[in-house]
């Protein structure tokens, strides 16, 4: 009899022309940009861009199949050997490779223009692999992790996560969007490495800037792509910051925050002369910028701590010890915590 049940199974998938192994099931999905993709049943294996690696190694750390960044011993010492080891440095323009590797999706997350969902569209065709567009932008994290959960198979991960934000963060965005902008510091994000560009308002790459609360003094045009508009000294004196944050282009070098310290070209701003120059965290990816994804969640909690102490909330070592835990898979001493949290530069040399 089961013989025959076997026999007639096989005999029905055949009149119906439907013959789906659980390997080769499919199942229709709507992406964050409104676009319908047929996707494997189960997600085995991802291809990611830039902006959303970091939250798929949120949910798992082996999900990847490509590099987008390489990291240095000190950031490696904060993730999985499982998310970077055996695999090959590939950005989402590398057709001849993605398709060599193999993935069951191709994982994107941007804003939602018409540019980027033709870009996804037209790397599917290419490729004949399915490419979910997700929303990468930060005031929609949440929305992106049940998203992200719900394709991943891993749903009560996305709600710890977004748990996580609704905790800290939410409470974070309510107070800095009463703050008015008499009360607000006034920021000049230092890029490059001699601290000269800088990227303003308006930018992917100050967001958090503005997020937390602060102004960002820059005012300069916007460039495309990378950013990180060139200044001088004269207009930066002009400019006056009360404070200077720091982007060293996540070298333990830290060769930006060193030249500020150091060089006796930038001694006379108010900022340096009060001591009110940071180190953005880095470890194990940019704790505001580059990249411009789930790490940032961190990073604004950080940034609106230096900025406000005193309307804090919480505990910024527990804060970090539990993102560190539940983002990134890792358990943080507090002496780890508060090295990662205030990076000092040698300069002696």
């Amino acid at each position: 009899m089961k013989h025959l049940l076997i026999i007639l199974s096989f005999a029905l998938a055949s009149c119906t022309g439907v013959r789906r192994s659980p390997q080769s099931a499919t199942r229709t999905l709507t992406d964050m940009a409104g676009r319908t993709v047929v996707i494997p049943t189960e997600i085995k294996s991802v291809f990611a861009g830039r902006h959303p690696i970091h939250a798929v190694y949120a949910f798992d750390t082996a999900f990847t199949v490509n590099n987008v960044f390489r990291y240095s011993d000190t950031e490696k010492r904060y993730l999985k050997p499982s998310f970077y080891e055996g695999k090959p440095y590939a950005l989402e323009d590398a057709s001849e490779e993605i398709i060599r590797l193999k993935p069951d999706i191709i994982l994107f997350a941007d804003f939602l223009t018409t540019d980027n969902i033709e870009r996804a569209d037209n790397l599917q065709e290419k490729v004949q692999i399915p490419v979910v567009l997700m929303d990468n932008d930060f005031l929609h994290y949440k929305e992106m992790l049940v998203f992200l959960g719900s394709l991943l198979g891993k749903d009560h991960k996305a709600a710890e996560l977004t748990a996580f934000i609704e905790k800290y963060l939410d409470p974070i965005l309510e107070k800095t969007a009463s703050i008015p902008d008499s009360l607000k510091r006034r920021i000049y994000y230092a890029e490059g490495m001699k601290g000269l560009n800088t990227d303003p308002s308006g930018s992917v790459h100050s967001r958090m800037l503005d997020l937390a609360g602060g102004i960002n003094v820059a005012q300069t045009d916007v460039l495309p792509g990378r950013g990180m508009t060139g200044v001088s000294l004269e207009q930066i004196y002009r400019w006056n910051p009360d404070l200077i944050l720091v982007w060293s282009g996540n070298f333990d070098g830290m060769d930006s925050y060193r030249e500020i310290l150091s060089s006796s070209a930038w001694q006379n701003l108010d900022a340096v002369q009060k001591g009110e120059v940071y180190q953005v965290p880095w470890r194990p990816f940019g704790w505001i910028d580059r990249p411009p994804g789930l790490n940032r969640v961190i990073g604004l909690l950080w940034l609106y701590n230096l900025l406000y102490p005193n309307d804090f909330p919480f505990d910024m070592r527990e804060v970090t010890k539990e993102f560190f835990l539940k983002f990134w898979h890792y358990p943080m001493t507090d002496p780890e915590a508060d090295d990662i949290l205030n990076p000092k530069p040698d300069c002696s040399s």
